[in-house]
């Protein structure tokens, strides 16, 4: 009797030792594919940063559209008044097509824009226009 007990006690010692190590094994199994999914994360974030810093980078040495804007530059410095409204309604057409404002917004600022030139600025304009004409003639 005293075998029959030892056996009974050694099988449920030896079910318990299986049932812990199954779920210990489980447990290590989901914390390890939580680990590999952040570090997934981590890393790819990681990999986007870098891109974007190259991407710009590229930009600002290459002369891209937007590298200027983004770092605090100018495209002209030495622009005149109707040299920098023009600036500002080609900005308004690329904010535009970059899908940055809607139609609506665009057409508002653009009608902004046009009426604050003044009468002179406009009398220039035609005037260069004039002049260029003149000049393929």
């Amino acid at each position: 009797m005293a075998l029959k007990k030892a056996l009974y006690y050694g099988a449920i010692g030896l079910a318990i030792l299986i049932g812990v190590s199954v779920v210990v094994s489980v447990v290590s199994a989901i914390l390890s594919l939580a680990w590999a999914i952040v570090s997934g994360i981590v890393s790819l974030a990681v990999f986007v940063g870098i891109v974007y810093v190259l991407y710009k980078t590229g930009a600002w040495l290459f002369g891209g559209d937007d590298a200027s804007d983004s770092l605090g530059g100018s495209r002209s410095s030495s622009a005149s008044a109707g040299g920098a409204s023009e600036s500002r309604q080609d900005r308004l057409r690329r904010q535009y097509v970059e899908g940055q404002i809607s139609e609506d917004e665009f057409e508002r600022r653009i009608a902004s824009e046009l009426e604050t030139e003044e009468p002179d600025d406009i009398d220039r304009k035609l005037d260069d226009i004039n002049r260029e004409l003149e000049r393929e003639r």
